[in-house]
């Protein structure tokens, strides 16, 4: 019993050793986290999650000035109601002074108005006629009245621009300032008008060459409407009564969307038909030059070099029919097109020899006319088409069919760029010296009511 007894003594003291040793080491835990959390954990405040570490923010960057906003350069001109500038109807007597009226403003100072004169056809040095003004920036000048001589030069515009010393012609005026905001010359106003002497001429029956006269009075009918009133510009040019002009002379858009033509009204019927060829003809020309492809005629036209211009013949003793409205040149710049007399044969050869008219074909449903090229004359070449035949097309397939003469035809000379109404030219397009090969035609033009 004593042993027992002693066996369960030594067995409470060896679990009373144990609890001992576990209170201690839930002891050294509790010490631990005693000293571990922080003093307000201690102190009963809620724990807070210890926050990442994040890299310093970059430094807010200090903003650039911005510039100045630069102020657009405004001038204008302001033209005087009582004193206005010529305008297109105004008629200046030769010889007589003109005063320069109106203002220049500026929101720069200004640093100079000038004025620059030309005279349409003329080549004498007079031309262009320009005059200037300046002013000192640093005396802040924004507003220039054309009669004030606050300038450098201690005279006016006005005072300088002699209007007397003009010629007799159609003149342009173009107006132009600087400022300091502007140092290149800006426009600021244009305008055209006469100088006329008192001083007429008359075109008469003995100005006309080749016996044209009766061609031209055929055409017109009334001697007023070609046998105007006119004036000596310069050289062979001249300047048309403006009234007879007004009363005559009309703009055509021949072309929709390039140059209108300035051209006679009673020539408009005819006209007329030629547009209608020349934007609805289709014509393709291929062989040793290339291929041109299916083409509108109108697309053969490289240059439009004018209609209407008051002038003379370059001998300067024959009118050009030009002068009536009734002529047309086209692709001038090309070589074969030169008023030569060497261009007679060239043309000749050229189409007689070496462009053969193929019939009417049919591509992607449209009708054309087929040429083949077979020669070698490739020094200008315009849609792959040398320059030789290219007027040939277009006077055989439509100013021919419009009633027009081809100045190719003409006996001394060929002019291949000229297709006119009222010239007398001998040679028939469709007789024993003319080049034409296409007889029958699928477009047919019906005038207007």
């Amino acid at each position: 019993m004593t042993e027992q007894t002693g066996k369960h003594k030594r067995g409470n003291e060896m679990r009373s050793a144990a609890m001992v040793a576990l209170f201690g080491v839930i002891g050294l835990c509790l010490l631990f986290l005693l000293i571990a959390l922080p003093l307000r954990a201690i102190q009963g405040k809620p724990e807070t999650a210890t926050p990442a570490i994040t890299a310093a923010p970059s430094p807010t960057p200090v903003p650039t000035p911005s510039p100045t906003p630069y102020l657009p350069s405004v001038l204008t001109f302001d033209e005087s109601s009582d004193n206005p500038l010529p305008s297109p109807s105004s008629r200046l007597s030769f010889g007589r002074g003109f005063k320069l009226r109106g203002q220049v403003q500026s929101n720069y100072p200004l640093t100079s108005v000038s004025l620059e004169i030309t005279c349409a056809y003329s080549e004498d040095p007079r031309y262009p006629y320009v005059q200037s003004v300046s002013f000192d920036p640093a005396n802040a000048i924004y507003t220039y009245p054309l009669e004030d001589a606050l300038t450098r030069e201690g005279v006016s515009l006005d005072s300088l621009a002699q209007f007397a010393a003009l010629d007799v012609g159609i003149h342009t005026l173009k107006l132009y300032a600087t400022s300091t905001g502007q140092p290149t010359p800006e426009k600021l106003f244009e305008t055209t008008f006469y100088v006329l002497s008192d001083q007429w001429n008359t075109i008469k029956k003995s100005d006309f060459s080749n016996n044209s006269y009766e061609t031209a009075l055929n055409f017109f009918k009334q001697k007023d409407a070609f046998l105007y009133r006119y004036q000596w510009v310069d050289a062979r040019y001249v300047v048309a009564d403006p009234d007879w002009e007004s009363n005559n002379i009309i703009s055509y858009d021949c072309l929709p969307g390039r140059e209108p033509w300035r051209i006679h009204k009673a020539a408009l019927p005819y006209y007329k038909a030629a547009s209608y060829y020349l934007n609805n003809v289709h014509v393709r020309i291929s062989g040793t030059s290339g291929d041109s492809g299916v083409l509108l005629l109108r697309d053969l036209i490289d240059t439009y070099n004018g209609s209407y211009c008051s002038r003379f013949t370059s001998s300067e003793k024959s009118i050009s029919h030009h002068a009536f409205g009734t002529a047309t040149d086209l692709n001038g710049g090309m070589g074969a097109n030169d008023n030569l007399k060497e261009n007679i044969a060239l043309i000749n050869d050229e189409v007689r020899n070496f462009l053969t008219y193929n019939g009417i074909k049919s591509e992607n449903n449209v009708l054309y006319y087929d040429y083949t090229y077979s020669g070698s004359s490739l020094l200008w070449v315009f849609q792959t088409i040398p320059e030789t035949v290219i007027n040939y097309i277009l006077y055989e397939l439509a100013f021919y069919r419009a009633g027009f003469q081809w100045g190719h035809y003409y006996v001394s000379t060929s002019d291949g760029m000229h297709f006119t109404l009222t010239d007398n030219i001998r040679i028939s397009h469709d007789g024993n010296d003319g080049l034409r090969k296409v007889f029958e035609y699928i477009e047919a033009y019906t005038p207007e009511e």
